[in-house]
């Protein structure tokens, strides 16, 4: 199966068109004898949308190179010539109707605009990557033809990834000298574990040298990303996720989170910061005193439960909840059945209407979780679940959520049996491998409806 590789374009239309209403509604509200609601005006702008989205789409906006300036201004450029050729031509039919003031002013704001967005993703990107806060450190096995081509198609992905070496047991193989070898295969895990590497790629075959085996499963135990160039495309199988660049092949024996993608990483953060900023501030900052008051009021004991869960890469990360249960020291070993005698009289309520849970979007403006992945577990039930299913850590490839693809399949709550265990891993795995931005929406949708219905296994 071919991974769909996320891009931010189309979160960036959504915006832009966003910003196209929010300048034409500023401007008939500031103009003189222009009434908003007339029909013509309300065409006026339905047609400028529809004419900045197929502008949008035909000028290939949406596969821009976000840290590359000159592709993203020539295609927003051509965008905007498009769009403004096409309103010109509508305003010539429309000249009676139309203002033409406030059409050049709405032309002149919408450029503004596009100009200074662009420029911020750039710069804004570019600084991110130079910093390392989004580039990924990879390192290359093998030195051979495809190990040339293989550093050019990393070297072309802008600046999100830097290339911290290759390894061979030939030091003098002819490489440059920019990617001599430093070091023979046997060291290279090594070096990858002390030097913070997210990604190893290989041009070593596992039939080649058994050692690129056993490299790729301590690759996986530590949640470095393990990728093979076989020689021939006819190697793969139907079991292996694979990438096609131009004509050369990545495969991949892991999950391959659509999400690690570091474009998709962008978008899925900046939509947890926007939707947790959301909840936060219109939400808690009104519901979080009121439910304070009851717990204390309720039961003796802190208003927030504190406990260690597994996060990313298996990170532990402090998870803050509103307190459901009386305080008790079987907390952190001993998970909440149905009809648990620990409940507080409020605490019931708390979390079947999964109130409880809201504080964790400080966890997800902390940049600990998201709003959607695999939900986390207390550590002793991490260690546990990990020797029952030999694919359990692969869920921390990516950050634990607040909801999920196995919460609303009905797999939440309590696990009573292996086979629900087994269930819920499938379906975080399943979401690993299918991630997109709209499987994230979907899934909060559905979190919301079940939420509002009520859910059988919130308990």
């Amino acid at each position: 199966m071919k991974i769909r590789k996320a891009t931010p374009g189309f979160l960036l239309l959504l915006t832009d068109v966003l910003l196209l209403n929010i300048i034409y509604l500023f401007l008939l509200k500031n103009a003189i004898n222009i009434n908003p609601f007339q029909q013509h005006y309300a065409t006026y702008i339905l047609f400028n949308n529809i004419t900045w989205l197929l502008s949008f789409y035909f000028c290939g906006s949406y596969t821009y190179k976000p840290t590359k300036f000159k592709k993203l201004a020539k295609v927003s450029l051509s965008a905007f010539a498009l769009f403004i050729t096409i309103n010109l031509i509508f305003f010539r039919s429309a000249s009676d109707y139309i203002d033409f003031r406030l059409n050049l002013e709405n032309i002149f704001l919408f450029g503004t605009y596009l100009t200074l967005s662009r420029t911020i993703i750039v710069l804004s990107l570019s600084a991110m990557a130079k910093t390392g806060l989004i580039r990924q450190k990879v390192i290359i096995i093998g030195w051979d033809g495809l190990t040339g081509r293989l550093i050019k198609h990393l070297e072309r992905i802008d600046l999100l990834y830097s290339i911290e070496g290759v390894f061979d047991d030939k030091r003098s193989c002819g490489a440059s000298n920019k990617y001599s070898p430093i070091g023979s295969i046997d060291e290279c895990f090594e070096y990858a574990l002390k030097n913070d590497i997210k990604e190893i790629y290989t041009v070593i075959s596992i039939d080649e040298d058994d050692r690129i085996q056993k490299i790729a499963e301590l690759a996986e135990k530590n949640f470095i990303r393990f990728k093979v160039v076989p020689k021939k495309s006819n190697q793969l199988t139907a079991n292996q996720l694979f990438q096609q660049n131009l004509d050369l092949t990545i495969e991949s024996f892991d999950p391959e989170p659509v999400a690690a993608n570091i474009k998709g990483q962008v978008l899925k953060r900046f939509f947890d910061v926007l939707f947790s900023l959301f909840v936060i501030i219109f939400i808690l900052s009104w519901l979080a005193p009121i439910i304070a008051l009851l717990i204390k009021l309720d039961s003796p004991g802190p208003v927030f439960f504190k406990q260690l869960r597994s996060g990313v890469r298996n990170k532990p990360f402090l998870c803050f909840k509103f307190r459901s249960l009386q305080v008790n020291d079987d907390a952190d070993h001993k998970q909440v059945t149905q009809n648990d005698s620990r409940y507080t009289r409020l605490g019931k309520f708390l979390r079947k209407s999964s109130i409880d849970e809201l504080p964790q979007f400080f966890n997800v403006l902390a940049g600990d979780m998201s709003i959607v992945g695999s939900r986390p577990h207390m550590l002793k039930h991490t260690e546990i679940y990990s020797r029952l299913h030999k694919k359990y850590m692969r869920r921390h490839y990516i950050k634990p959520g607040l909801t999920g693809w196995a919460q609303i399949n009905g797999y939440r709550g309590e696990i009573k049996f292996d086979e629900q265990l087994i269930k819920r891993i499938d379906h975080d795995l399943w979401y690993i491998e299918n991630w997109n931005f709209w499987l994230d929406i979907r899934i909060v949708f559905q979190t919301f409806s079940s939420t509002l219905k009520g859910d059988k296994n919130a308990y």
